[in-house]
């Protein structure tokens, strides 16, 4: 299994548009061939502070699912939310 964690900081103004959008994305990367678990939290010490958990069966699971649109388009998008770049950490569980 890859975990993989996007730590994503958002500008306080943009959260509720950030939060809308990636609504979407979760719903249908769940629906992704290999996807075990795709869930966004946000941290308790900043309300700007969210960390995507992905859990995925191998690494053409996650190739496959980086050409989502959904996936593409939020990429595009993502300058406009972040107030810095986001911090992705990815390992492997075997």
């Amino acid at each position: 299994m890859i975990i993989v964690n996007a730590r994503f900081y958002i500008k306080e103004d943009k959260k509720s548009q950030f939060l809308k959008e990636i609504e979407g994305l979760i719903s249908a990367s769940k629906k992704d061939e290999g996807c075990l678990e795709y869930s966004l939290y946000e941290s308790i010490n900043s309300q700007q502070e969210f960390v995507m958990i992905e859990n995925w069966e191998s690494q053409e699971a996650i190739e496959k699912h980086n050409t989502n649109p959904l996936l593409v388009a939020f990429a595009k998008n993502l300058s406009t939310y972040s107030s810095k770049k986001p911090a992705i950490q990815i390992g492997e569980v075997k």
